[in-house]
């Protein structure tokens, strides 16, 4: 889990930094992030709507997909039907989300922000407890 643990990480900071430049992240909001919080304000909950749709979490309609994201658990996990399965679950768990109205349609950011709060309240639950 080690090496698929810092391939994730490796991947979510190379998107971060594309994701960063659209949407500018203080010191504290990043302080934020690493407390599994998001910061209030437009650009973080902007920049983990661009982050869920680049490692597709979301989808370009401002939707959490679990599709995608379950084809992507597939690459990501090789050989371990356990890490899928928990993806899974937790991608149906929280694409409850996309029920909820939100003002900002495809942008997503809105949602984005939900989700974030359902993946990191569930992430611990399901085996998956990421630092950023």
């Amino acid at each position: 889990m080690d090496a698929q643990k810092m391939g994730i990480q490796r991947e979510l900071v190379t998107v971060g930094i594309q994701c960063i430049k659209d949407h500018p992240l203080s010191l504290s909001d990043i302080r934020a992030f690493r407390n599994k919080m998001i910061p209030n304000g437009n650009d973080p909950k902007c920049f983990v709507a661009c982050l869920f749709k680049k490692i597709g979490v979301m989808d370009n309609m401002g939707m959490i997909s679990p599709a995608k994201a379950k084809e992507n658990a597939k690459k990501v996990f090789k050989g371990s039907e356990e890490h899928q399965k928990n993806v899974d679950e937790i991608m149906e768990k929280c694409s409850a989300v996309n029920q909820q109205k939100t003002n900002d349609g495809k942008k997503g950011c809105d949602r984005a922000k939900l989700a974030f709060g359902c993946f990191t309240e569930n992430a611990p639950k399901y085996g998956f407890d990421f630092d950023f």
